[in-house]
């Protein structure tokens, strides 16, 4: 998918031009990429996932529709579902062994125009152990949280995190569980600087 930078310089006004998804929806992707998803107000959670499933505006699968939930529990009037790598699949394990670049640098210029575009009070990590299915997808959030450190907003997990560490996916967790703050730059890290230990 081609996204030009000039398009992300006013995310609202392009997806005003395009006229393809809803009122109130945001939306970049296509049958096999997305790189955004949500209905933003003036209040934002930044959801990140692994990779984009098939919802699309108007369409939700079942993790949107939790996400949808937990989001309007905790008082926000927006969200924002965007991902650490943008190819959808339905079956994490169908990722390919390596990133696409092109990929890559699309999602990070979208992070980027979302950050400048919509106000963000708050960043969700919801991947869960998925995160490990691909190096990738670990070596790449540590650009993400490099890029999205210009905003005043602080990485959250819900509830507890799993056996092996990582954010719980919403799927698996209760309506009701706290948001915890989370040490995104050390986690990263962990994955960035992994084969030098």
């Amino acid at each position: 998918m081609d996204i030009k930078k000039s398009d992300l310089e006013n995310i609202e006004k392009w997806m005003q031009e395009k006229n393809d998804s809803p009122d109130g929806w945001i939306y970049i992707g296509n049958q096999n990429e997305r790189y955004l998803l949500g209905q933003p107000g003036k209040r934002n959670i930044l959801v990140f996932g692994v990779n984009p499933s098939t919802a699309v505006p108007g369409n939700d699968d079942p993790t949107i529709r939790k996400v949808r939930n937990i989001v309007q529990h905790e008082g926000y009037d927006g969200w924002i579902m965007v991902n650490l790598y943008p190819l959808i699949s339905t079956n994490p394990d169908e990722l390919p062994e390596e990133s696409d670049e092109k990929l890559v640098k699309n999602n990070l210029d979208v992070l980027e125009a979302v950050a400048k575009s919509y106000y963000i009070d708050r960043i969700w990590a919801a991947w869960g152990d998925i995160i490990e299915k691909r190096f990738y997808l670990g070596d790449g959030l540590y650009d993400i949280q490099e890029l999205l450190c210009c905003i005043d907003a602080e990485w959250y997990y819900r509830g507890s995190r799993t056996q092996k560490g990582n954010p719980r996916h919403p799927l698996y967790m209760r309506l009701d569980e706290p948001m915890n703050w989370f040490a995104v730059a050390d986690y990263a890290a962990l994955w960035r600087y992994a084969d030098i230990c």
